[in-house]
């Protein structure tokens, strides 16, 4: 049987990465795309792409479909978190920068890539990823927090739109992860060079669990939501948290 094809966005990231890995270790061929030309391990072809560029989006889609024939599963990982904590001070180009990228670049890429599951009758899955803040009022990175709202509304929207089709879409709400992300996220609360420990301790203290995902956990999660035997969930947002929603680390 041939081997499943997974397209992987942000595939440079420490989510992405660990992702790419283990879907490499399960024996499926990987694509990953992310911003730059450096290729993570793990990937049987690399393709740079800047998800906010539709064109770029569409050709990278159809060069997967040229060379392998079929896309069966995507995984979107690309985001960013955005440079400014403070909403008030959040100039509304930044607001404008992150939404695009996390939110209209969801969209696109997979609207690019039903569209070639549907041409290709493949009853594939689709993950996006958007994050617990997505469902709580904070603070802090308020562009960031309403892009992944918009995003679990594009994995709404498309399961009802796909599911005729057998093709699943669901997204993965990771809580704090041990990633580059978090360490930007921590660094803001000081300039000390132990701020970001700090940080990172006061956060994973909040949890039920005590402490932050690891990439390689939130991995397993999406090999679960993307296995073909598990096609009928589809439209779930599956929190990969610590129990963050139980209580104190809301």
């Amino acid at each position: 049987m041939t081997a499943e094809v997974v397209f992987i966005t942000g595939a440079t990231g420490g989510i992405g990465a660990s992702m790419a890995s283990a879907y490499r270790d399960a024996g499926k061929l990987v694509i990953g795309a992310d911003r730059g030309n450096e290729a993570p391990d793990g990937v049987d072809l690399y393709l740079p792409l800047d998800v906010t560029d539709e064109a770029a989006t569409a050709a990278a889609v159809a060069q997967i479909v040229s060379t392998y024939g079929r896309i069966d599963v995507l995984v979107h990982a690309a985001g960013v978190l955005g440079e400014t904590p403070d909403p008030m001070s959040t100039s509304t180009e930044e607001f404008d920068r992150i939404m695009r990228i996390n939110a209209t670049g969801a969209f696109t890429i997979v609207r690019e890539t039903a569209q070639a599951m549907k041409d290709l009758q493949i009853a594939g899955s689709i993950l996006l990823f958007s994050s617990v803040a997505a469902k709580e009022a904070r603070r802090t990175y308020l562009p960031y927090n309403a892009s992944k709202i918009a995003v679990l509304h594009v994995m709404w929207s498309m399961a009802q739109i796909l599911g005729p089709s057998g093709i699943s879409v669901n997204a993965i709400t990771p809580g704090p992860v041990n990633t580059n992300m978090w360490a930007q996220l921590a660094s803001a609360s000081g300039t000390e060079v132990d701020a970001a420990a700090r940080a990172r301790a006061q956060r994973a203290a909040q949890l039920p669990m005590g402490r932050f995902a690891e990439p390689d956990e939130v991995a397993r999660a999406a090999l679960f939501l993307t296995d073909p035997a598990n096609r009928y969930i589809t439209g779930v947002s599956l929190d990969v948290a610590g129990g963050a929603h139980l209580g104190m680390g809301t």
